[in-house]
């Protein structure tokens, strides 16, 4: 299978831990969580939607109107990045 190397810097990082320890949240309680600044949450999770790690999908029930949670790439990037620094992993596409 093609490999491809995902860098992922401390935020983009950060966004990914917290969705694996707290499960589902809106972007904003990301924000929170993270302590990143709302604009660049958002930033973040479009660009690691772009890249299949998160999914966002719309939600009524929260104040953004969005869900945020970890796609199945991105529990197995994090699952191998246990293992190593998570500054360089290589993930099957």
């Amino acid at each position: 299978m093609q490999k491809a190397q995902i860098e992922l810097n401390d935020d983009e990082r950060k966004v990914l831990l917290t969705l694996a320890r707290s499960g589902a949240m809106s972007p904003s309680q990301v924000s929170a969580d993270t302590w990143i600044l709302p604009g660049d949450t958002l930033t973040l999770l479009k660009t690691l939607a772009d890249e299949d790690l998160v999914v966002m999908r719309d939600d009524p029930d929260t104040a953004d109107g969005k869900l945020v949670a970890l796609t199945a790439r991105a529990r197995d990037l994090l699952d191998m990045g246990s293992a190593r620094s998570m500054k360089q992993v290589k993930m099957k596409r």
